[in-house]
């Protein structure tokens, strides 16, 4: 039976797709104009800016990663408290798994800065044991580290875990890491081609209520 539960961060528990492709095309903009379409963009949803700012320099050329770095960070930091939005039923939800026993975690590919002033700005910060941001890693998702370093921090094996996220950088880091995966469908059905979650909901109330359904029966 799962016993952790380890959380994206950025369109699983807080709905801001806008607000992060708005950031990432912001600094593409700068640097590679007219490079890189919201379509895009949208399909590097979830992915580590370290890895797209690769492919930026890729159609840039020569440039300065850490200007690069600077702008990106200055556009969250101006916009951060606007931009943070739970999903509905989130922060109850996440009180009833607390309060049937189970561990939470975040594993995220946002900057720990902006994911813990996220999280407390959502305020539900207090709800959760361990934040792995993409800062404490040497890769981030789809990589399995950030997910084992969260669950070595939580003291748990990957048949006690689940990794509960929005996009297939979310499903292959849980793949990787041998745990299964729930893809939380707010924004719509995604075409799975190489790897498949575990399981699927439309929203986080479901989630919860049929997880905690199952740990009443004794099950998953």
């Amino acid at each position: 039976m799962s016993q952790a539960l380890l959380f994206d961060l950025d369109g699983t528990l807080l709905d801001s797709r806008d607000a992060v492709i708005a950031a990432v095309a912001f600094t593409a903009e700068r640097y590679a104009p007219g490079k890189f379409s919201r379509e895009d963009l949208l399909g590097r949803f979830g992915e580590s800016f370290d890895d797209f700012l690769a492919v930026v320099a890729e159609s840039a050329g020569e440039m300065n990663k850490q200007d690069v770095l600077n702008l990106y960070f200055a556009y969250v930091r101006e916009n951060l408290a606007r931009h943070t939005k739970l999903f509905p039923g989130v922060k109850e939800g996440l009180e009833q798994l607390k309060a049937s026993g189970y561990q939470l975690g975040v594993v995220t590919n946002k900057q720990r800065e902006f994911a813990v002033a996220g999280l407390e700005l959502a305020g539900i910060d207090s709800y959760f044991d361990v934040v792995v941001a993409v800062d404490d890693v040497m890769r981030g998702k789809p990589s399995a580290e950030p997910v084992l370093r969260a669950l070595t921090l939580m003291g748990k094996q990957p048949e006690q875990a689940m990794m509960i996220g929005d996009s297939h950088y979310d499903v292959v880091a849980a793949w990787e890491a041998d745990v299964p995966s729930v893809v939380l469908e707010w924004y719509g059905c995604e075409e799975w081609k190489y790897v498949i979650p575990t399981y699927r909901y439309p929203d986080f109330r479901t989630f919860v209520a049929e997880l905690l359904t199952v740990q009443t029966k004794g099950g998953r």
